[in-house]
């Protein structure tokens, strides 16, 4: 019996098209929240830029809990943090050592309660309109005093590949779209943050249904019981990660798939 539901935002619970979660999920998610199954937002978002978890932006819905910082940060739906890490300073030291030494790129950090960048190009303007933010604030990053939680580098996988081998030693990256990768504390994924979640309610791996599109998401569907990999996935590891696909997130694709899952064991 499935007993949580664990949700990626961007491209899977909200469009990109319209940046709001279809009606039909918002109906199906508070349909089944009803008959006791738990909701959790799991996304590579830092807290900093989900929104409360019942604003309109969700449509009213209720989360029992996040996971956010693609399990870096896990809190409660009461508010209770579950679950924190950082960014080794010393990897902060190498990365700007890297950036002195080649052409500007953009590279965001978060804190927790800002989101600063040091340079903006059209991939930041164009990843930020796609997901429907606001562009991070421009500021050297070099005067940052605040503990750095998540780093984002935008740029392909040549420099991905090139920037974490050699500046990063004790974090890892995990890349959701072609010109943007995020930087996490290793060991940190979406996998371990439903880890941390599911310990703290007291409930098992067996009963978890998880959706996502992109590469970040790989782990959560790999771990939980249902892996349900949306249509729109441009990535095809991300399918084949899953054990489902469901319609694209326009398609009222997790409003389809739930109806047709639990139909098949009469609890629709």
């Amino acid at each position: 019996m499935i007993h949580s539901l664990f949700f990626d935002i961007d491209g899977t619970l909200v469009s990109f098209k319209t940046h709001t979660v279809p009606d039909s999920a918002v109906k199906a998610i508070k349909k089944y929240r009803a008959l006791g199954i738990k909701t959790f937002l799991c996304t590579g978002r830092p807290k900093v830029l989900v929104q409360d978890f019942s604003l309109p932006f969700y449509g009213n819905l209720y989360f029992d809990g996040l996971i956010a910082q693609n399990g870096s940060y896990c809190e409660s739906g009461d508010g209770q943090v579950i679950y924190q890490s950082k960014i080794d300073r010393r990897d902060i030291d190498s990365l700007f050592r890297y950036m002195k030494e080649h052409e500007p790129f953009p590279v965001s950090m978060v804190t927790q309660n800002n989101v600063y960048i040091n340079y903006i190009d059209q991939k930041v303007k164009d990843l930020a309109a796609m997901a429907g933010m606001n562009i991070p604030q421009l500021q050297p990053l070099e005067e940052i005093t605040e503990d750095v939680i998540q780093i984002s580098i935008y740029g392909d996988s040549n420099l991905e590949t090139d920037v974490m081998s050699k500046a990063f030693r004790y974090s890892e990256s995990i890349r959701w779209h072609p010109d943007f990768t995020d930087i996490t504390p290793q060991g940190d994924n979406k996998k371990t943050g439903m880890e941390k979640m599911l310990r703290h309610f007291g409930l098992t791996q067996k009963g978890t249904m998880a959706f996502g599109d992109g590469g970040n998401d790989i782990s959560m569907l790999e771990y939980a019981e249902v892996g349900v990999a949306m249509d729109n996935a441009t990535d095809p590891l991300v399918k084949a990660a899953a054990s489902h696909v469901a319609p694209g997130v326009d398609e009222d694709g997790i409003a389809r798939f739930l109806e047709s899952y639990f139909k098949t064991i009469n609890l629709s």
